[in-house]
């Protein structure tokens, strides 16, 4: 079989139309049901454990979070349904859309997702259709479609989630999510290994680059390495952007580390792996426009919809 009959294999095909005008705000109405391949996981109202030293706090009320990272595949089908309805914008150098604006940012068209990137998973080949890229995995070719979605800006991942009827996790929703009442490091327990979770050179089959939604699973070799709720890929893999604002600034928070998360930065001992904790909170906030191998997200329900 020829490469390019490989590649055309691998590619999920979805029909663009063209590019198109946007004629509405972010604030529209549910566009459509939650996907079936979207799990839900149910979060109590209630207490948790907070930061870094175990402040307890309270969220009153329950919401569903996803139970795995938004996937290239799941990414993929919103771009298509969005363009079919006029709502975005989409050339080979990614998908826009319209945000009706915040104390920070004026109403305006904004990158959902960038194409242009050599690292990008997903692109475009005009003037029919998408695709994930792919690699060699144990001599075998596998597609990026179960991976975790990256080079999606803020604006791009609360667009799929308002699409259908949700939106991003707020720092404390994603935290007690990971971690519950628990005082463990990472969302599992307090042990961290290859086979936990996919860090810098952690020597995985993917090392260096995001692992299939759902890896650490028990099965294989691999531990079962979920929350407290069973919530997966909350320490490593890829970041995940929140809904909450660093500090009084123009950024967001993010939350989780990702694969490039480094077991020697910082270097003190006591704090090998920081950036792999439930609670730790880079010291800056991520600008929504800017895009990342490293950053997906994942989405909350409110349970009064």
């Amino acid at each position: 079989m020829s490469l390019r009959s490989i590649l055309i294999s691998a590619v999920i095909f979805l029909l663009i139309i063209g590019c198109k005008t946007i004629t509405v705000s972010d604030n529209e109405s549910v566009h459509a049901d939650i996907p079936n391949d979207i799990e839900l996981v149910p979060i109590p109202a209630g207490n948790y454990l907070k930061g870094e030293h175990n402040t307890t706090a309270v969220i009153p009320y329950d919401y569903d979070i996803m139970k795995y990272p938004v996937t290239n595949e799941q990414y993929l089908r919103f771009l298509y349904l969005a363009d079919s309805l006029n709502l975005i914008e989409i050339d080979t150098s990614g998908a826009y859309g319209y945000y009706s604006g915040d104390q920070f940012w004026p109403p305006g068209n904004y990158k959902l997702a960038d194409f242009s990137s050599n690292e990008a998973r997903i692109g475009y080949y005009p003037p029919d259709y998408f695709f994930t890229k792919w690699r060699y995995v144990e001599n075998r070719i596998e597609d990026y479609s179960k991976h975790p979605v990256t080079f999606v800006t803020w604006f791009g991942a609360k667009a799929f989630a308002a699409f259908y009827g949700m939106r991003l996790p707020t720092n404390e929703e994603w935290e007690k999510a990971a971690r519950a009442n628990t005082i463990n490091r990472y969302p599992w327990g307090n042990k961290l290994s290859p086979e936990y979770a996919n860090y810098k050179d952690s020597g995985d089959i993917y090392d260096n680059d995001t692992t299939p939604v759902g890896h650490y699973n028990g099965d294989g070799n691999t531990f079962a390495s979920y929350s407290p709720y069973g919530i997966y890929d909350m320490a490593g893999n890829v970041w995940e952007w929140t809904n909450s604002w660093w500090q009084d600034s123009q950024g967001k928070i993010i939350k989780g580390g990702s694969f490039n998360s480094s077991l020697n930065n910082p270097p003190d001992a006591d704090l090998l792996n920081y950036r792999l904790m439930t609670w730790f909170v880079p010291g800056v906030g991520y600008l929504p426009m800017n895009t990342s191998r490293e950053i997906g997200f994942r989405c909350v329900r409110d349970l009064s919809n």
